[in-house]
């Protein structure tokens, strides 16, 4: 199974959003913080990073591996992540947590995103 993505864009609507590109590898739809992003934005959230006050959250989540991240982009400024491999080096600095939540399934709940959407199910 690949890797699945959601991308919450803060303060953003979807037709700005649809306005920087809208690939048919994602869906776009409004959410309580903003903007979701489901599929496959690739860079296109550097663009939301850049192009909106933000911040932009991009969810990843492997269900062969486990692995679930969260990269937080903030204007141009270096991106920093959340990981729930602790110990291992992110590629960013590491945070604690996303909007106050330290967990897979909490961090979705903040985000507003349905763990569905990208295959999440906690063990």
């Amino acid at each position: 199974m690949e890797t699945r993505t959601a991308c919450v864009i803060v303060g953003a609507t979807p037709s700005s959003v649809a306005a920087v590109g809208e690939p048919s590898s994602i869906s776009i739809r409004e959410n309580r913080l903003g903007t979701l992003v489901v599929g496959k934005p690739g860079d296109l959230v550097i663009d939301y990073a850049s192009r909106f006050d933000g911040p932009v959250y991009d969810v990843m989540y492997n269900a062969r591996t486990g692995w679930f991240v969260v990269t937080i982009y903030r204007d141009l400024a270096p991106p920093e992540r959340w990981d729930n491999r602790p110990g291992t080096n992110t590629g960013y600095t590491r945070v604690d947590d996303v909007l106050g939540a330290t967990s897979p399934l909490d961090i979705l709940r903040a985000l507003d995103i349905d763990a569905s959407l990208i295959g999440y199910a906690p063990a």
